[in-house]
């Protein structure tokens, strides 16, 4: 399985316009897929990578790590964040989604 984003927590919630966003292997430390070659966090309005994008980080190389995502809508709005990821064949994929809450200061 994919890293999944464990902060914020499932209905927790970031506070201010930037937070950092924890991606986290659920299974336990793996290696990585191999053809696997890029990876950016979104924060949309729906679930597995539909609805409105509200922000997003540019493309990483990998490994996953942590990273900040600024534009934030701090509306005390819920949203979906995800992982989406970029095979090295061009193709991408939306990891699992996590549900939060986008809180102001």
């Amino acid at each position: 399985m994919p890293p999944i984003i464990t902060v914020p927590a499932a209905n927790g919630a970031s506070h201010t316009t930037a937070y950092n966003f924890v991606p986290t292997n659920a299974h336990g430390t793996h290696p990585a897929i191999s053809n696997i070659s890029q990876w950016k966090v979104t924060v949309t309005t729906a679930i597995s990578g539909g609805g409105t994008l509200k922000t997003q980080t540019t493309w990483k190389t990998v490994p996953i790590s942590t990273c900040l995502v600024t534009g934030l809508p701090a509306d005390n709005g819920f949203y979906y964040c995800q992982v989406i990821y970029r095979k090295s064949d061009g193709s991408t994929w939306v990891g699992t989604s996590n549900y939060f809450r986008s809180q102001p200061s």
